[in-house]
């Protein structure tokens, strides 16, 4: 009788801990959710005010080369998460359901990422719908159809004509034109080898974080012509011999336009350069080809600096040896005066976006045009507390999916027919 009655009050604490455990476990499950929810919000305005800083140019600045650069140096993102948050909240902006879904921590971040690759304010309404019921694996392979069924082929072109010019204007070199399939294959590879080169930084695998050069593919395609030019090491930025030409107390290029002082000034400060003196047209004296810095004080800048030392930048290729207080102004050629910055920056730096100060026993301190120091790695503060919204249900962001499998090649078809249906 003494064992039957230990078993049962054994077996009754069981059952009472199980019961404790299941409690808990809802609880935790219940605070999960409500988080995620809460998250959704936050991001929701987080990305909100990020596509206003972002239109505005707040981003800009020395070292800086992109807004998602700027995130991967103020908030310690990746550079490929910076690069999606700012491709979100710009695709945003035009989708006012999918916004509110959003706000209301109603659809999740990786929700909101898949639907705006595919949404338009014609079938934002539907999508979201589906969203509010599927799992958001369900959402990836919808939308992922129709990008594959919307896809559509390039265009064919008969002419490819590649012009260049300068633009007596503005000074500019002008490219312009097409070429095949082919070529343009080859030369953006070309492109993107470059950029990948540009934008190789300190940090461990961020040269593969380099997207395809869009838009802008200036700073590839002068990356991409210092390799060509027999550069050295794509590690120094030093091309192959340029011919400038001064008269009357400017500097130009030998067949082209007269520099700016900030180009002038970069152009003098470390590069293998020929400088002709000239007075009317005649040529007084072609100065001999000359290296501000020696390989050895290279070596060094490069072992004691290993990147573009401007605070958030890091790039490691096609780096210059500025001096601090300009070579033209009397600045000594020496480690105390020398610090190696990427080509981007050099200019900036010359165009007076921010300025470097010498500390002292080769250490440095930079400042923008504010005159406020620039710091290498801010740090970021946060309290989940502070950004609690009580209007938000503990479940919002749970779909109302009941099992069922996803019929991709169905719920594709009938979204395009209802997207053709709204368009016409």
């Amino acid at each position: 009788m003494g064992n039957e009655s230990e078993s049962s009050e054994v077996q009754s604490s069981e059952l009472g801990s199980s019961a404790v455990e299941r409690v808990a476990l809802e609880a935790m499950e219940v605070e999960i959710c409500s988080l995620a929810g809460q998250i959704a919000a936050a991001t929701a305005r987080f990305l909100q005010v990020l596509a206003k800083f972002d239109e505005l140019g707040g981003w800009a600045g020395p070292g800086i080369h992109s807004c998602a650069h700027w995130l991967s140096w103020k908030c310690g993102m990746s550079l490929h998460t910076g690069r999606e948050h700012v491709r979100v909240a710009r695709a945003l902006k035009p989708l006012p359901v999918v916004r509110s879904a959003f706000e209301k921590g109603r659809v999740s971040y990786s929700k909101v990422r898949s639907l705006t690759r595919v949404a338009t304010p014609e079938n934002e309404q539907r999508l979201v719908d589906i969203a509010l019921t599927a799992p958001a694996a369900h959402l990836d392979r919808l939308v992922a159809g129709m990008k594959k069924v919307t896809s559509e082929p390039a265009p064919k072109e008969s002419r490819f004509v590649v012009r260049w010019r300068w633009d007596v204007a503005t000074g500019d070199f002008v490219v312009s034109g097409r070429v095949s399939a082919q070529d343009g294959a080859l030369l953006l590879a070309g492109l993107e080898r470059a950029e990948r080169e540009r934008n190789r930084t300190i940090a461990d695998g961020a040269d593969n974080e380099v997207p395809r050069p869009l838009g802008d593919v200036g700073p590839a395609m002068v990356a991409m012509a210092e390799m060509a030019n027999g550069a050295e090491s794509p590690v120094v930025g030093r091309p192959s011999e340029v011919i400038f030409l001064h008269e009357d107390g400017a500097t130009r290029v030998h067949q082209g336009p007269a520099l700016e002082d900030a180009g002038a000034a970069e152009t003098l400060c470390d590069t293998q350069v020929r400088r002709g003196k000239t007075r009317k047209g005649a040529v007084l004296d072609f100065g001999r080809t000359r290296r501000i810095t020696t390989p050895k004080q290279m070596l060094a800048l490069i072992t004691r600096d290993k990147c573009c030392r401007t605070p958030g930048c890091g790039r490691t290729r096609f780096l210059h040896a500025h001096h601090v207080k300009f070579w033209g102004a009397g600045g000594k050629t020496d480690l105390d005066n020398l610090i190696l910055l990427c080509g981007t920056c050099h200019r900036a730096l010359h165009k007076g976006w921010f300025r470097v100060v010498v500390l002292g026993d080769q250490q440095f301190e930079f400042r923008d045009f504010r005159d406020k120091v620039m710091e290498p790695a801010p740090s970021i503060r946060g309290r989940a507390d502070k950004m609690w919204d009580p209007l938000i249900a503990p479940n919002a962001i749970v779909p109302g999916w009941d099992g069922d499998p996803l019929r991709i090649e169905y719920a594709v078809s009938l979204l395009l027919d209802e997207s053709q249906r709204a368009a016409a």
